[in-house]
């Protein structure tokens, strides 16, 4: 790593000048306007914390996610990121089964793939979004009884074949999943010391490589088509509504809904901890709301008969509604219909 840097700071590396950046982006067949500049951001973070810039306190904490069919050369594309050289940095064989393990891989490597995302479980997900965001690894010799800090090289980018695969709404910004609509040309020929050069050149210029405030409206936006519905969320979209325009509503707590939900179906908890992660659903769904004395409540509808299209594309009453949702599915499943 050191030697390849020094060939691009010594000038044998110096930048001709030609946008290869983007041009790898377009690698990607895809229908996404955001693509090849979120993956532009992405690739000079990454560069830039090989580099050791910026302060300690933060990490690339954003990883692109090509999905797409099977066959469509999607981890290919994720080892091509690296040249040759560097490709000693990359892996594709991340184990959370072992948190020790995960985090040495943050000083290990300098491109972590995590192939097949959908196969993360939600409890895995979590430990992951923590892995983003740790910005150096804090281990235990074997045998010693100090702790070391590690600095942290490794970015992070993975794929998937399937679209409804993220379950946190709230981490969906430090993902830039894009669909690929094709196959990915990987055989071609990529001048590598240029590539680099150009990120080289672009973070000397004090061009920004962090994702910004709106970088990341940008993300939660275009992610909410690949975000699992819970059957609980099913549920309240089975019983209530947002207003129409002219509609008075009524307002209503997170356990107020809850306690309705729940005499519909017993398993459904009614604790502080359902409560808050129940209002985060209610925020997501762009529900209006407001801080009283007893809390926060949101304006909705109970509409006397609501239709709804279960996954088993059958019309369903409310009644009916909860014993189809038992498995999540995306919200491009509820926008097809």
């Amino acid at each position: 790593l050191v030697g390849w840097e020094m060939c691009i700071e010594t000038g044998v590396g110096r930048w001709d000048g030609k946008d290869r950046i983007h041009a790898l982006a377009d690698l990607v067949p895809c229908n996404n306007p955001h693509w090849r500049q979120l993956f532009y951001r992405w690739f000079l973070n990454m560069v830039a914390h090989w580099r050791g810039l910026g302060n300690r306190m933060h990490a690339n904490s954003t990883s692109p996610l090509p999905i797409g069919a099977q066959g469509y050369r999607k981890s290919t594309f994720c080892r091509i990121i690296l040249p040759p050289e560097l490709r000693f940095g990359y892996t594709d064989s991340l184990d959370f089964g072992s948190k020790r393990d995960a985090e040495m891989y943050l000083g290990r490597f300098l491109l972590v793939n995590i192939d097949e995302f959908d196969q993360v479980s939600i409890h895995q997900q979590g430990f992951l979004k923590h892995l983003l965001q740790k910005p150096v690894a804090n281990l235990r010799k074997p045998y010693g009884s100090s702790i070391q800090e590690i600095r942290r090289y490794a970015s992070f980018i993975g794929t998937s074949n399937h679209k409804d695969l993220l379950t946190d709404s709230s981490g969906s910004r430090r993902f830039v999943c894009v669909e690929v609509t094709a196959p990915i040309d990987t055989n071609v020929t990529i001048n590598y010391r240029q590539l680099y050069a150009q990120a080289m050149q672009a973070i000397r210029s004090g061009e920004r490589y962090w994702f910004n405030d709106k970088d990341e409206a940008v993300l939660k936006e275009n992610n909410r088509e690949f975000e699992q519905i819970s059957p609980i969320e099913q549920l309240f979209h089975c019983h209530f509504r947002l207003p129409q325009e002219g509609e008075e509503g009524e307002w209503m707590s997170p356990i107020q809904i809850l306690e309705i939900l729940h005499a519909k179906n017993s398993d459904i908890k009614l604790t502080d901890g359902h409560a808050k992660h129940f209002g985060r659903i209610l925020k997501k769904n762009n529900l209006e709301s407001r801080h009283t004395q007893k809390g926060v409540v949101y304006r909705i509808v109970k509409p006397d008969i609501l239709l709804f299209v279960v996954m088993t594309g059958i019309w369903s009453s409310p009644q009916n509604c909860y014993q189809h949702a038992i498995k999540p599915v995306s919200y491009t499943h509820l926008r097809a219909h």
